[in-house]
């Protein structure tokens, strides 16, 4: 294999493993401390923005450095790299084991119903009201 293919085969894990890692992170910090409390259904689509711009540098950044690095550190980047995947995917199926469900821990059935109907007994309007 020449060593400009054997450069291109080592540099795209070190180029994928910074993007997803760097998406990860940024997703994580722009959420936990970047997104404002009480935001509704936009704090989600505002962490992975932040998300989204951590990864786009982390591209350029993995771009430039597996260009101008020697054989060996990018070998050793690429390493690091699919370990630190490794544990990004570790951590990810972790947080989803232990997730709440709806707020009932270790509860998947939905809950008992709990509201009862009572007859009204008195007309809606008062007497002498026009309807309108």
């Amino acid at each position: 294999m020449s060593p400009r293919l054997t450069r291109i085969a080592l540099s795209l894990p070190v180029i994928i493993a910074m993007v997803v890692l760097a998406f990860g992170l940024g997703t994580y910090f722009g959420g936990k401390y970047l997104v404002p409390p009480g935001q509704g259904l936009a704090a989600p689509a505002e962490a992975l923005g932040y998300g989204l711009l951590a990864s786009l540098a982390g591209l350029a950044v993995s771009i430039v450095a597996a260009t101008r690095m020697p054989m060996k550190a990018l070998i050793a980047c690429a390493v690091v790299g699919m370990l630190g995947l490794t544990i990004l995917a570790i951590a990810i199926a972790i947080a989803v084991n232990n997730a709440d469900h709806d707020g009932q821990p270790g509860s998947d059935a939905l809950p008992p119903r709990t509201t009862t109907t009572t007859p009204v007994t008195e007309p809606a309007l008062p007497d002498g009201e026009p309807t309108r």
